[in-house]
């Protein structure tokens, strides 16, 4: 290898500090703990009814470890004379991180309080794209500590914000379609219906307005688990553009 060629490769390499690995480290493990949760949010809408409290259980305890990460990263900005990044970035960095998860969280809980029969497949769609964007994520904090080449991973990240926007909105198109299907055929049934009807004819309209009502009450609970999926991908964008801004300041 000639000289030139070793110090090319050598400018990609940095040599971090003794502090400065204690916050890769807490960068990284937050990173991982996002990715954790993304994945068991995929297992909960594959799962079935009786499986989802613990899964629910074990998202919410990422919730709590992401808190104490968040706790133990700025205790070390609190006693760090010069961190690898700017105090508030890398603070948006742990909030960022810990949103994903809650809004994850709040998924989940809604998900399993409302006992769904099963998930849409929309859903089951959307989640491992949050996944996706994660893994996206766990590659872009990874490179913090060496080229800090980042573009790749935050495209990859708007490219998948953009497919789940796109899910998101058709799971909602395609509820909402079977309540105006549900609303014509008994609003057809009631314009036909004889004013001196009996209570037996009456039976398909009472029927008709039973499940117009469920799929109403049911877009309603299924809307706020779309938009808190909604919100996670949207907090991964969040996130990577946090990144962008921590590296642009610290190149």
């Amino acid at each position: 290898m000639l000289l030139v060629d070793y110090f090319k490769r050598l400018k990609n390499v940095r040599l971090l500090p003794p502090r400065d690995k204690e916050f890769y480290n807490i960068f990284n493990e937050m990173a991982a703990t996002v990715l954790d949760t993304s994945e068991l949010l995929i297992k909960l809408f594959e799962a079935r009814a009786h499986e989802r409290p613990e899964l629910e259980i074990a998202i919410a305890t990422r919730v709590t470890r992401s808190n104490q990460m968040a706790s133990s990263l700025e205790n070390l900005l609190r006693t760090a004379q010069q961190p690898p990044f700017g105090r508030s970035e890398i603070s948006e960095f742990s909030d960022g991180a810990t949103r994903i998860i809650k809004y994850i969280n709040h998924a989940a809980n809604r998900f399993v309080v409302y006992d769904f029969p099963s998930s849409d497949k929309e859903m089951r769609e959307m989640a491992p794209l949050i996944r996706e964007a994660c893994v996206e994520i766990v590659n872009a904090v990874k490179a913090l500590n060496k080229n800090r080449n980042l573009d790749p991973y935050l495209r990859a990240i708007d490219s998948l914000e953009g497919k789940a926007d796109e899910i998101y909105h058709e799971g909602l198109r395609r509820r909402f379609r079977e309540i105006r299907v549900d609303h014509a055929r008994l609003d057809t049934q009631i314009k036909h219906v004889s004013p001196e009807a009996a209570c037996k004819e009456l039976l398909p309209i009472i029927t008709a307005n039973i499940e117009y009502t469920r799929h109403v009450a049911v877009f309603f609970a299924l809307r706020q688990v779309y938009a808190e999926l909604e919100r996670a991908i949207d907090a991964c964008t969040d996130l990577a553009a946090i990144l962008k801004r921590m590296v642009a300041a610290n190149v």
